[in-house]
């Protein structure tokens, strides 16, 4: 299943100066180009795009094996090249590759540049370098590109990991690829109003984590004190001190008090594992243990009163008005659906998988598990020569839908 992990920052500064006396305004910036919204399909082993309406945009050839949803125009595709273990490059929105399939793997693209992984296996520890988006090297390979963590760029900085003396560090370049923050930490988040979340080790071997904040000079606004953390969201990020979850501000305070369980409950998808979600559209998803089995996920403002209280088994952040929530039936089967700010339900729990919204459109999954199936086919009765095509009704589809739960696409039969 392909994870939907897309989000946009929109950003818009506005000044004047006085010149001779007079208030004069400088040229308003170019706007930024509209980019067709996307969203990637598979249909019979081979990979494409659909459009809004769920039209088909094009499909790729069958060289063409994995590919990512599209950012800043160019869509991540990797295709079996010979004598490799396949190579990675970008296409534009007509599905055409602008940037040749040359790098073992490719970051999408944040801020105008992506991080590549330059070799398969020369060199492995620093084979991590970034291009711009016409594919020309801005910052040179340099970095620890084990797995390619390496961040993307937000706020004209980007996390990299570099390996010296047996042991790797995270700090931050900009975007000349100036190191502007030294490698010292054991994990490194994204940039955020001016802060990030940074993991440090103690001691220096163990994966025993103490995290804190710092602002984009690399000074300390919070020493390392929290067990986990999430990244900053609206001016608020989530923590665990004391084995509960709370928040804390741009300042490194507390503002809203650990009082949330982290953890336990899962199942919907993009949660992590700290048991709290980043603030979206003004609410976060937390979660509270109770003796009502598969209650335990509700939504908290700002000030952490409840907005909508526990009543679900999962739930995720909300996006274009919209939240994933998830409910477990009796048999102990997941069903997704998704609610509006008020916790009312708009598309019920249906889905065997499903994703957020982006844009206008959420990815879902139809039809039963493999396991679900298989009891319905068992339950209709049917002489097990029947049984194949009895399973075959329940099968599986992946879909895309809008905000009413209406299917614009789905995979074909």
């Amino acid at each position: 299943m392909l994870k939907l992990l897309i989000v946009l920052f929109l950003t818009t500064y506005s000044f004047g100066c006085t010149v001779r006396g007079e208030n004069m305004k400088p040229p308003e910036p170019a706007p930024k180009p509209e980019h067709a919204r996307l969203y990637p399909i598979t249909v019979a082993g081979k990979f494409g795009f659909i459009d809004e309406s769920g039209n088909v945009k094009f499909m790729l050839p069958e060289e063409v094996y994995t590919i990512f949803p599209f950012s800043e125009g160019f869509a991540v595709a990797g295709k079996r090249v010979a004598n490799t273990n396949g190579r990675w490059g970008f296409i534009d929105e007509n599905g055409k590759y602008v940037i040749e399939a040359n790098f073992v793997m490719v970051k999408p693209f944040s801020e105008g540049l992506a991080a590549v992984v330059f070799k398969e296996s020369e060199n492995a520890y620093r084979t991590v370098g970034y291009i711009d988006q016409s594919g020309r090297i801005v910052i040179p390979p340099q970095f620890s590109g084990e797995g390619l963590s390496e961040r993307g760029f937000s706020e004209g900085l980007a996390a990299v990991e570099v390996y010296n003396d047996g042991k790797h560090k995270w700090g931050y370049i900009d975007k000349s690829g100036k190191v502007v923050i030294e490698p010292q930490f054991a994990l490194a988040g994204p940039f955020s109003q001016g802060r990030a979340m940074v993991g440090v080790a103690g001691p220096s071997w163990s994966i025993d984590y103490k995290w804190g904040v710092i602002d984009t000079a690399g000074r300390w606004i919070a020493k390392p004190q929290y067990k986990t953390a999430g990244d900053f969201s609206e001016g608020l990020a989530p923590v665990l001190m004391n084995d509960k979850i709370g928040f804390v501000d741009l300042g490194g305070q507390i503002v809203i008090e650990p009082q949330f369980d982290p953890h336990g409950g899962g199942g919907c998808m993009l949660n992590g594992m700290l048991g709290a979600n980043r603030f979206s559209e003004g609410l976060a998803a937390v979660q509270l243990r109770r003796e009502v089995w598969g209650k335990e996920w509700g939504y908290i403002d700002h000030h952490g009163n409840w907005v909508i209280q526990p009543a679900f088994a999962c739930a995720a952040p909300f996006s274009e008005g919209l939240a994933l929530i998830g409910v477990r039936e009796d048999e102990g089967a997941w069903l997704y659906g998704y609610i509006d700010k008020t916790g009312a339900m708009v598309i019920k729990p249906q889905f065997s998988k499903a994703y957020s919204f982006v844009g206008k459109l959420a990815l879902v999954t139809i039809g039963m598990t493999e396991e679900q199936a298989f009891v319905k086919a068992l339950g209709s009765g049917k002489p097990e020569a029947e049984m194949e095509k009895e399973l075959e009704k329940f099968k599986q589809k992946d879909a895309y839908i809008d905000r009413t739960g209406r299917v614009v696409w789905q995979t074909p039969d």
